[in-house]
């Protein structure tokens, strides 16, 4: 019977909701809008506060997403100035280092062309033992060759006249054990002797352990002693090692050319070499 009853009950409601709804239908509508304002009136301050707080969280959360966006965009815009910052740096660096290659580069220059025109020799002989690394070249006294001339290819050195005949000379090369060129870092301006090893490449000796010498440094003559002329290319650095506790570093270069794919040589008077230290 219960259950019943609860059928009846949920029926009869649905009929009642139908002909409320099917009678406000058939209200005039202007009865219907007073109805409407009748029942919203009270609810209206409700409402007024709900849209203020809806509008009021709205526009915290807008203004909370632009101050997010601005803070994006300022921390992107000081990425950016970094960046082009460290860009400015870089370049200045380089432009500072062109400069300073270029002021070395006009200054070998000069010290080339103040040696004069050379003699020229080609090269008929070869001493590579393991004792002695030199060449025979065909031009001697009778073209004023004299000991202790100094031997180029193009701008790198090759050695000195160690012998010479009428008509014939011994050159001894950079490599040989028995070479020693007073030289200088060419960027740092490290002063050190270059001194041959029998071997493809030399040392440098007397460079102090605190010296900043790197791989790749280019290595030129110093003239100090007036035996070659200064600023003559004699290679670049292979292999820096610290020596420990020892004063100087072992430090190896490798000469600019290829002693033995050469076939002819330049020849610089010493009287030449001794009038541009004078």
């Amino acid at each position: 019977m219960g259950r019943n009853f609860s059928r009846f009950f949920k029926r009869f409601s649905i009929y009642i909701l139908i002909a409320v709804s099917v009678s406000l239908l058939a209200i005039p509508e202007n009865i219907s809008n007073h109805i409407k304002l009748t029942v919203a009136s009270p609810l209206a301050p409700v409402q007024k506060i709900t849209s203020k707080t809806v509008n009021y969280f709205r526009n915290g959360f807008r203004k909370m997403a632009l101050m997010i966006k601005a803070a994006d965009k300022e921390e992107k815009l000081e990425e950016e100035v970094f960046l082009l910052q460290n860009k400015l740096i870089d370049h200045q660096n380089t432009i500072n280092m062109l400069n300073k290659k270029l002021k070395t580069a006009s200054e070998l220059r000069k010290d080339i062309d103040s040696i004069g025109k050379p003699s020229i020799a080609d090269i008929i002989g070869y001493d590579t033992s393991n004792f002695r690394k030199s060449i025979l070249i065909n031009i001697g006294r009778k073209q004023g060759i004299s000991v202790d001339d100094t031997v180029v290819f193009g701008s790198a050195l090759v050695g000195r006249i160690s012998a010479v005949g009428n008509s014939s000379s011994r050159a001894i090369l950079i490599t040989d054990p028995a070479s020693s060129v007073p030289s200088r870092f060419l960027e740092s301006r490290t002063q050190g002797i270059v001194q041959g090893t029998g071997n493809e490449t030399c040392i440098i000796k007397y460079i102090s352990r605190h010296a900043e010498i790197k791989e790749g440094n280019k290595i030129i003559s110093s003239g100090i002693g007036g035996l070659f002329p200064k600023s003559i290319y004699i290679g670049d650095i292979v292999e820096v090692k610290d020596s420990g506790a020892k004063l100087f570093k072992d430090i190896n270069l490798k000469p600019r050319i290829d002693f033995l794919k050469i076939e002819y040589v330049s020849v610089i008077k010493k009287s030449k070499v001794q009038k541009i230290h004078n």
